[in-house]
């Protein structure tokens, strides 16, 4: 009876987010073992724990009811957060890189690190989505062993990579007047990257070459990296004192999908609601047609779209107006 009152008076402690950091710190640590010390609420290494347990003993029985645990964390949980990352990632160059990594065999973290290091927007979210994944460990882990008593408001939910990486890794600036050669060295990359692709932006690519032929852009919001290469551009004209045209856009394969362009056009909004211009149109042309899920929730409409038509299908499966004549 007095075993039991004795075992009823340790809970869990509330996991702050100090001690959320402490065990999640601790977890990594591939050379100690960790507990929680259920009478203070401490997180203490497995030698300290066999130091209090002897106390313990000596005052009454079962001293292990006192402390437990931190969950377990092995370098193959590791291997397998490395490779959920790895298949998350949208940029197509990056994820068969890491993937490439993680199959290499021996030195795999080592190689993963590398090539994560050599763009820092990657890695900064690498490390986010890390401990966010290590944080549902320990509070799933948490809850089984107390259910929510103590708990404080955590959310299980991973975040959102949010923009705030990016804005610490991207500056942006604006250019006026003709394009530098800096800027027609990214123009003429991205439109033959579209030339050497599918059809689609094969066709792109020569309406918008036929049009910087009659009219080339002199205004360009630009987003350039950490060490100062020029990452997205987006190339817009004024059309009336209300309205601007957004002819062309383009993200450098290297930096594709980490949600730059978004950020992009968030800047370059801005900037022309405070030079008073109402309206933007903006040109889909290419892949870039899929993007029109972005500008949705907005309330964009549609002032005209270019469609790509086959002869071959529209004749063979479209009634000849000769017929009408027989």
């Amino acid at each position: 009876m007095i075993h039991a009152m004795e075992t009823a008076a340790y809970h869990m402690p509330p996991l702050t987010e100090d001690l959320l950091g402490s065990i999640i710190f601790a977890m990594e640590d591939q050379v100690s073992s960790y507990y929680i010390d259920l009478k203070d609420g401490s997180l203490i290494s497995e030698e300290e724990m066999r130091y209090l347990a002897e106390d313990e003993q000596a005052e009454g029985p079962c001293a292990e009811e006192r402390f437990t645990s931190i969950p377990d964390w092995e370098p193959s949980d590791g291997f397998r957060l490395m490779e959920m990352f790895a298949n998350r990632v949208r940029n197509p160059l990056y994820r068969e890189r890491l993937l490439s990594c993680l199959n290499s065999g021996k030195g795999v973290f080592r190689k993963f690190k590398d090539t994560l290091s050599e763009l820092p927007v990657l890695e900064r979210k690498w490390f986010s989505f890390k401990d966010e994944q290590l944080k549902r460990v320990v509070i799933t882990w948490y809850r089984e062993q107390e259910g929510l008593l103590g708990l404080i408001h955590l959310s299980e939910e991973t975040e959102d990579l949010t923009e705030d990486i990016l804005l610490e890794d991207f500056t942006f600036e604006t250019h006026e007047g003709y394009p530098t050669s800096e800027i027609d060295s990214f123009l003429q990359t991205i439109l033959e990257e579209m030339e050497s692709g599918d059809e689609q932006n094969a066709i792109a690519s020569l309406l918008l070459s036929r049009r910087f032929e009659n009219e080339m852009p002199e205004h360009y919001q630009i987003a350039r990296s950490h060490d100062g290469t020029l990452a997205a551009m987006l190339a817009y004209i004024p059309v009336t004192d209300y309205l601007v045209e957004v002819p062309f856009f383009a993200v450098k394969i290297d930096f594709r999908g980490l949600g730059l362009f978004r950020l992009l056009f968030d800047a370059f909004s801005r900037q022309m609601a405070r030079f008073h211009y109402r309206t933007i149109v903006v040109n889909l042309i290419g892949s870039s047609v899929s993007l029109e899920r972005l500008f949705t929730p907005y309330s964009n409409q549609t002032a005209a779209k270019h469609l790509i038509l086959s002869t071959s299908n529209w004749n063979s499966n479209h009634p000849s107006s000769e017929e009408a004549f027989l």
